[in-house]
């Protein structure tokens, strides 16, 4: 039995007519169903069961985009807190049964902020709410997922409103700024995974826009370390450190196939990918206790192009990101 599972930026989903930023003018009529017809037929392509979104700003948006690619009836489509005047929100479209209700995690949890020679993290709260649920994913055995749904801050700076305009030290001052809040933004996701995934074997999948690389230290914060050939030479001491690792099926996937020409998102030349889907040692192809194998990641990118080889000009309709989806064999 296969399922696929899935993450996608839709890039300012927002109702027709309303205003989403200050700086950005409403969707017209013809935009909004240019935007809702292009999103829909991306989750036809997708092929899905499971879907985290990001960027959502109407929940009502979010519905009727996924209505418009059937590939949801009868499923479960919400997008809890995008209410228009929030900002930028998540979602999650599932045609697998939950265990338990979609709840959104805002406020970081204890001890992410504890100071060390004088250093913390006192950031306190996600920039996205992260949206935590347990889905099904095959009722005959009863076996069920922990999904959790993430959008980390970009690494667009964050500068004061005074700041000079093109300050190259302003600059860099205010991308020091966003990795601060990326970075305490990925420690406070992975105290969440350790609550959710150490001590026991329940399966944990997230699915999400990291706004950064699979090696990348943010990225490596959220996955965790595994012990070395060596080390550690307790065995239950290395179990330790496999039941609290997470898997990135980018990785996965690249080493299956012997190469990787992957790339989520095209920014002044640099190929990246940003967008993740992160599974537990359960999902692990060498773990002799798996439940499931991460068989294949399909990439949705041709739509991107690079600015610097083009002179097309993005719109608004399509995203400015790729769309994953990891196909899941259980077994």
């Amino acid at each position: 039995m296969d399922v696929k599972v899935g993450t996608f930026n839709v890039l300012n989903l927002a109702r027709q007519g309303e205003r989403f930023y200050p700086d950005e003018k409403p969707y017209s009529a013809a935009e909004y169903e240019d935007k809702a017809t292009w999103i829909a037929g991306q989750l036809n392509r997708m092929q899905a069961q499971l879907v985290g979104f990001q960027e959502v700003f109407h929940e009502e948006a979010l519905r009727d985009v996924c209505a418009r690619s059937g590939q949801f009836a009868n499923g479960t489509v919400v997008a809890p807190g995008a209410d228009g005047a929030s900002g930028p929100r998540l979602g999650l479209a599932s045609v697998l049964p939950l265990d338990e209700p979609v709840t959104t995690i805002t406020d970081f949890p204890a001890g992410t902020d504890v100071e060390v020679d004088g250093l913390a993290l006192p950031v306190g709260t996600f920039s996205r709410p992260v949206l935590r649920t347990r889905v099904v994913l095959d009722p005959t055995k009863g076996t069920t997922a922990t999904v959790f749904v993430a959008h980390l801050k970009s690494k667009r700076p964050i500068v004061a409103p005074q700041a000079p305009e093109n300050d190259p030290r302003e600059e860099a001052l205010g991308k020091a700024r966003a990795l601060i809040r990326r970075a305490a933004e990925a420690a406070a996701l992975r105290f969440l995974l350790l609550q959710e995934m150490t001590g026991n074997t329940q399966p944990v999948i997230v699915l999400g826009d990291l706004n950064d690389a699979a090696r990348a230290v943010t990225t490596d914060i959220i996955m965790g370390d595994s012990p070395s050939r060596f080390w550690p030479s307790d065995p239950d001491v290395r179990k330790a450190y496999w039941d609290r690792l997470l898997y990135s099926a980018h990785e996965l996937a690249a080493r299956r196939a012997g190469r990787d020409v992957s790339y989520t998102h095209i920014f002044n030349g640099l190929y990246e990918n940003l967008d993740h889907v992160l599974v537990s040692q359960e999902f692990y192809e060498r773990n002799p206790q798996r439940i499931a194998e991460v068989m294949n990641l399909r990439y949705f990118n041709d739509h991107l192009f690079d600015s610097q080889l083009s002179d097309d000009r993005r719109d608004r309709i399509v995203s400015d990101h790729g769309q994953l989806v990891a196909e899941i064999r259980l077994l």
